[in-house]
């Protein structure tokens, strides 16, 4: 029995998937791109307008070119999606963060560099990404403004990339696709060859639309072969009807899409199934994805994944909250628990996410580490192996025996956690030393963490491409 047939049953993941095959043939999915419309048609399926109504015959085809493992090459290192380990990055496209003096501000250029170098000195955190700045004044050319994160991370990072993008808000259609292109076309220079470098996120328009720019960006990552994570984030009444089965047959209906538009267009493409919907405030009317909904979404995504053979991305260290309080901490660890026992293969926004992904705060990033290597160590469970029972160790000491002598043992070591900031002191002793919270000891880490990195060596011939694309400010260091 897999992990996910706890919330999901193998019978009611295949109900789901023949909804979403009704949903396809019969209500269909808006295409808002003539080329993909075109596609389709030449293909057989029908197309009224900009709404294309796949049928179950293209799916079944398509299906057969899903693959469950696939490389992201770099020098970097390389990592394997598929394969059982979990590979993630940091959040992302967060605009504001919260400080420990408890107010939340607009990221500075200088707080989006600490992110990535955070990110960058994470044990688990496993892949680069870094965040757009937010203030580009007249001294930064056109390039740098699109390519200088890019560029950035490959200057600066220890890791292979995921999620990392070009800067094209605001662009017009044809200079998107330029744009991406050609930042396809530099890591490609700078890694030397056109393997899989990257793996990026193609967001579905929920209700059932995928618009131009997704679409123009799936069209150039199948030419060239990048990975694709398809993913909705929908929202149930409000871009998705009211219950949990309708919202994922749904959005899983816009995920097939996806897939197979990329499938039409090169077979050979690594495409992951992805889903980061969620439940609707509707007190607030706010999306809410530090919820119990958004584990069970989890956990469809990895029974709907398997059925379909492809990796998948769902989950991560998710909170509503806007401080790192109580209300942050459940909601991250029961997500952070379910993203690890569900098994996903690319999780975004594994540590320092809150305010539905709009917010970060550095201290709760390395506290979410920690709520990450706890989930770890639960979800090993119990070694029964023979010397794990220490029979002899037990026969030794006999009733009412002492059992702690010398140093500690390694058998201890490996079977107990031990937390890193959560305080286990007597509470007189606590308060003795001064009452220092756990965010204060976070704090300090911070900013060991951030003194602590150190870019990666590149060749100067690699760090000559980059110049151009770099502001003169981070040309030497960040």
């Amino acid at each position: 029995m897999k992990k996910y047939e706890q919330y999901v049953s193998k019978e009611d993941v295949l109900k789901i998937h023949e909804y979403s095959v009704r949903i396809l043939e019969e209500v269909g999915v808006r295409f808002e791109h003539e080329k993909a419309l075109e596609l389709f048609k030449q293909r057989g399926a029908r197309v009224e307008g900009e709404t294309v109504f796949i049928p179950e015959k293209m799916i079944e085809e398509v299906l057969k070119y899903a693959k469950k493992e696939f490389a992201i090459r770099s020098c970097k290192g390389d990592i394997t999606i598929g394969a059982g380990e979990q590979h993630s990055i940091g959040i992302y496209g967060n605009i504001y963060r919260h400080h420990h003096n408890g107010r939340i501000e607009k990221m500075t250029n200088q707080d989006v560099l600490d992110q990535f170098k955070l990110a960058d000195t994470s044990k688990i955190v496993t892949a680069a990404s870094m965040n757009f700045f937010l203030n580009y004044d007249n001294s930064f050319t056109e390039d740098q403004k699109i390519f200088g994160n890019i560029a950035m991370i490959l200057k600066y990072g220890n890791k292979p990339m995921i999620m990392a993008s070009p800067n094209t808000f605001g662009m017009e259609d044809e200079k998107v696709s330029v744009a991406f292109r050609k930042n396809i076309e530099l890591i490609n220079q700078f890694e030397g060859n056109d393997d899989v470098h990257n793996a990026y996120v193609v967001n579905t328009l929920s209700p059932l639309t995928l618009d131009h720019d997704p679409i123009e960006r799936t069209f150039i990552l199948a030419e060239t072969k990048q990975a694709i994570i398809v993913t909705p984030c929908a929202m149930p009444l409000m871009t998705a009807p009211p219950s949990m089965a309708s919202m994922l047959a749904m959005t899983n209906a816009e995920v097939l899409a996806g897939y197979t538009l990329a499938k039409l267009l090169n077979p050979e493409v690594p495409v992951v199934y992805g889903n980061t919907s969620a439940a609707t405030d509707m007190r607030t009317v706010q999306l809410s994805i530090g919820s119990p909904e958004s584990v069970l979404v989890s956990y469809a995504t990895a029974g709907l994944a398997d059925y379909y053979g492809l990796p998948y991305r769902t989950g991560g260290g998710l909170s509503d909250a806007k401080q790192p309080d109580i209300q942050a901490g459940v909601e991250t660890m029961m997500n952070i628990e379910a993203t690890r026992n569900c098994e996903a293969d690319i999780v975004l926004h594994t540590c320092g996410c809150m305010g539905s992904f709009n917010v970060t705060d550095f201290g709760k990033f390395l506290i979410d580490e920690e709520m990450h290597y706890i989930a770890l160590h639960i979800n090993r469970g119990i070694d029964c192996e023979d010397e794990r029972f220490c029979f002899d160790t037990l026969k030794k000491v006999g009733p009412r025996g002492v059992f702690l002598k010398g140093r500690t043992p390694k058998i201890y070591r490996e079977e107990v956690y031990l937390p890193k900031y959560f305080n286990k002191d007597d509470p007189n002793q606590w308060q003795n030393k001064g009452s220092i919270t756990v965010m204060d000891v976070a704090e300090e880490d911070v900013k060991k963490r951030l003194e602590s990195f150190m870019p990666s060596e590149i060749t100067k011939e690699q760090n000559e491409l980059l110049m151009p694309y770099i502001h003169e400010a981070y040309r030497e260091s960040i």
